[in-house]
């Protein structure tokens, strides 16, 4: 059995006509004939009955009809996957916010690299709101970010839930592994502006409660607030992404924010108005295997 003798069949057995077939498959008619007639004799049963009008399918043929178009997608799926691996050049722009890329950046390159080698990329490390706009205006093909803003020009793609942390030279009451919202009212808070995921949130669940927190700084890089933690001028509040790299820094706090516990999503966005090429297609699953 080859799988050109299944093309024909299937060609005309849903033409009804050998006729028809030899016009769309460019074959003699003749030829269509010869290799149906092999198919047959390679199954020992009639698969098409033939009459004045044309053809139809035997019953058995009609359930073999159905077989061959299965076997020739998955034909088709093979060849196609071995091209566009072929095919997989060009450019890929994608956006992670601060506290995922700098985890994840320096790996996701490395893959990206690795299993396609002959395409480009750059990364925008931009807070969410930044890169869904950047996504927006198609400056990006896809985007990792907090709390995406629903919206019907993109697909959001929900990863993972990430919790809340309070990070501090001490913990802040009993017991040292959690600690209630209502607990941060007095104490100073390092955090970053309201355009980040974690400020909002931490503030609508703090007016929720009545709880109104002490902001003594506002600084928009992970890196110096941990420091400045670090250094005894205040606490701060992460997602457990965004506390990976802190098994580096001596002495400090960890404690889960309950009472309530805040989530945030983790999600990853892209643009419903334009469709992702293989090569985009492929990078945004990479960075989905990697985070998840």
């Amino acid at each position: 059995m080859e799988l050109k003798q299944l093309r024909y069949f299937v060609q005309v057995a849903e033409l009804g006509s050998f006729a028809k077939a030899s016009d769309v498959l460019d074959v003699p008619q003749p030829t269509l004939s010869r290799q149906i007639r092999a198919l047959e004799l390679d199954l020992k049963t009639s698969l098409l009955h033939r009459h004045g009008r044309g053809v139809v399918p035997t019953a058995a043929g009609a359930r073999f009809l159905e077989q061959a178009h299965g076997v020739l997608h998955a034909a088709d799926a093979a060849v196609q996957v071995v091209q566009t691996k072929k095919r997989l050049t060009g450019h890929v722009a994608c956006g992670m916010t601060p506290s995922i890329g700098r985890k994840t950046i320096a790996e996701y390159v490395r893959r990206f690299n690795a299993e396609l080698p002959e395409a480009t990329l750059a990364i925008s490390n931009q807070v969410s709101v930044t890169l869904q706009e950047q996504l927006g205006a198609a400056r990006l093909d896809f985007a990792v970010t907090y709390d995406p803003i629903p919206s019907p020009n993109i697909d959001i793609t929900l990863l993972r839930q990430q919790g809340l942390f309070v990070i501090g030279r001490h913990p802040i009451g009993a017991p040292a592994e959690t600690v209630g919202l209502a607990q941060l009212k007095n104490i100073p808070l390092i955090l970053p502006s309201r355009i980040y995921a974690v400020r909002r949130a931490l503030e609508l669940a703090g007016a929720r409660l009545g709880v109104f927190l002490h902001i003594r700084s506002e600084v928009d890089v992970l890196e110096a607030i941990f420091d400045l933690v670090a250094d005894g001028l205040g606490s701060t509040v992460a997602t457990e992404g965004a506390i990976a790299s802190l098994n580096q820094q001596e002495g400090l706090s960890v404690q889960r924010l309950v009472s309530p516990e805040i989530t945030i999503d983790l999600a990853l966005i892209t643009p419903l108005q334009r469709g992702l090429t293989p090569l985009q297609k492929k990078a945004t699953e990479l960075a989905r295997i990697m985070i998840v």
